[in-house]
């Protein structure tokens, strides 16, 4: 696994240990912070699973014409004539992206 994961999954459970706290503002922003590192470290294992490096290229997809105008993926069948490509199915269902969505280049 992942030292980085470790770490923060063992600093979670030090943080989990602490049940008293002074104010109760106090105990807000520590229940914040376990959730912000446990969202971090859902991440990090996202990455991971994916093969998704600090190197990666990640690029969000440009505005469109009108919210109606959305992206497919298609695969080329060795041709640059549009006519020839197929959608791309993701688990045999079509898929469409919109503005803003991202791609990412391992």
């Amino acid at each position: 696994m992942n030292p980085a994961i470790l770490k923060l999954t063992s600093y979670i459970q030090e943080l989990e240990e602490k049940t008293e706290f002074d104010t109760l503002e106090e105990k807000a922003e520590h229940i914040g912070l376990i959730i912000q590192i446990k969202d971090a470290i859902g991440q990090l294992e996202l990455c991971e699973k994916h093969g998704i490096t600090g190197g990666s290229l990640v690029n969000e997809l440009p505005e469109t014409c009108t919210i109606h105008h959305q992206f497919v993926v298609a695969h080329q069948n060795e041709s640059t004539n549009p006519e020839n490509w197929e959608e791309v199915l993701f688990n045999g269902r079509q898929i469409w992206f919109s503005s803003g969505d991202l791609v990412v280049r391992k």
